[in-house]
């Protein structure tokens, strides 16, 4: 089987732009199902692994992000080849999550290229040419922006990190050409700096970042009402979006409390939605990895 423009645009709702639908042809995602003895292998692991001690998120693991970053860093500058940027937690298994399912993929990296596939599908639909800059917060290897400034190369894109090798890699992007419109920040999602402004009519997301920072997600919402971006997206886990039904799903919320990831957070939207300070829509995308379905879409605006 292979994923189609028609598999993606369903669970988006729309059509997708030329350039996404380029790029699901380019990457061929091709996999199939599970027989019944690999689907109970990968539940039994799955069902092992929340048992044993897994390191949860927080303040702590900042070192980690910035060895594996740098990590990425010094491929790029041996490589010059922005695939070098691609995060290592990616292409670990052969199986990852679709429609709701575990699927053996055949392409590699395909969690990676599913993953991309939906994030560009969302940005390009939402963002657009309608806004004059971008800015991923928590952006890693900056990797999504790259991406982005393919497609509309006019926007100021802005990427911000806790991690000191995320803003090097952008300066390497920068050194070799590859994107000099790109400008890289320090920012802890821990302890937000006001003194970071966003730009008028600007966009702000952010993908599996913000799920770092476990229950202290008020501190950065309270940043971006007061910064006021014109558009917000983030990719995260997010429980309230699945079905606790689905043993599939189970699994996934479940890593999801076991790892610390956000709790609340969707929860917390909703409650400001209902004071009526902003506006939500949630967007289930089905695509994830062995562990978790941990990207669909969440997008809000300030009202005015």
């Amino acid at each position: 089987m292979k994923i189609t423009i028609q598999d993606i645009e369903q669970p988006v709702g729309f059509e997708v732009s030329d350039s996404c639908k380029a790029l699901i042809n380019e990457f061929d995602l091709t996999y199939r199902e599970l027989t019944k003895q690999e689907r109970d292998d990968v539940i039994l692991n799955i069902i092992n692994v929340l048992h044993d001690d897994i390191e949860y998120v927080g303040k702590h693991r900042l070192e980690k992000w910035e060895n594996g970053w740098y990590e990425n860093l010094e491929l790029l500058k041996q490589t010059k080849d922005i695939n070098s940027l691609i995060p290592k937690y990616f292409n670990k298994y052969d199986v990852a999550r679709w429609k709701g399912d575990f699927v053996k993929y055949e392409t590699e990296y395909f969690d990676y290229k599913l993953h991309a596939i939906l994030v560009d599908a969302i940005l390009h639909h939402y963002v657009g040419n309608n806004y004059s800059s971008l800015y991923e917060f928590g952006c890693g290897p900056a990797y999504h922006l790259l991406r982005f400034g393919n497609f509309n190369p006019n926007t100021n894109l802005v990427g911000l990190d806790w991690t000191k090798a995320s803003q090097n890699i952008i300066q390497e992007i920068n050194n070799l050409g590859i994107n000099n419109k790109i400008t890289g920040h320090n920012f802890d999602y821990f302890n937000p700096d006001y003194n970071i402004d966003i730009a008028e009519n600007s966009a702000i997301f952010t993908c599996a970042s913000l799920e770092q920072i476990g229950n202290n997600y008020k501190e950065f919402i309270d940043y971006l009402l007061a910064k006021k971006p014109k558009l917000c997206i983030h990719f995260e886990p997010e429980a309230d979006i699945l079905d606790e039904n689905s043993l599939v799903d189970k699994l996934s919320i479940m890593y999801f409390n076991k790892r610390k990831y956000l709790n609340g957070f969707l929860a917390y939207l909703n409650q400001l939605q209902d004071e009526g300070k902003i506006e939500v829509i949630t967007k289930r995308l089905y695509g994830g990895s062995y562990f978790i379905e941990g990207y669909p879409a969440i997008i809000w605006k300030i009202k005015k």
